[in-house]
């Protein structure tokens, strides 16, 4: 199971945890854990910093699976994440893993589950009465807040 880390963000320490921890917040059906041919081609694509990551497969909510990924590096993954305006929208990340929800329900859950937004759009600043710290660049910052999320 994830635990906390010393900055109040769940921890999972590998793609099992990582899906443990899905399992968990969303009650999948079952996790799928990318092969590393998989985690190469993620890479490939830019997305730098990982070292794993897989699937929650039908997720109790519906709304369709949820990726995941396991990060190694959170500096190199936050930046291949700002160069990227493709992936920004309601990235979820951990102390070391990151979640690609597909609904807005799955999205609550994990923010009650302990995960944060990463927002990396240009000056972004939380409205009154959401939370918003510094991400590890510049640029960056994790935050309670998503202007999709209604």
């Amino acid at each position: 199971m994830a635990s906390v880390s010393a900055c109040g963000l769940p921890s999972a320490g590998s793609p099992q945890e990582a899906g443990d921890f899905l399992r968990s917040s969303l009650h999948c059906e079952s996790i799928d854990i990318a092969s590393p041919p998989e985690v190469q081609r993620v890479e490939a694509m830019g997305m730098t910093g990982i070292n794993g990551g897989g699937e929650c497969e039908d997720p109790a909510d519906g709304g369709g699976d949820v990726d995941f990924l396991t990060i190694e590096n959170m500096e190199a993954f936050q930046t291949a994440v700002r160069g990227d305006k493709d992936e920004q929208d309601d990235l979820m990340i951990g102390d070391d893993f990151a979640v690609d929800p597909s609904s807005d329900d799955q999205r609550r859950q994990l923010l009650k589950s302990g995960l944060l937004f990463l927002n990396c759009t240009p000056d972004f600043k939380a409205p009154s009465g959401r939370s918003a710290d510094d991400g590890e660049i510049d640029g960056c910052a994790t935050t309670d807040y998503s202007d999709d999320l209604d």
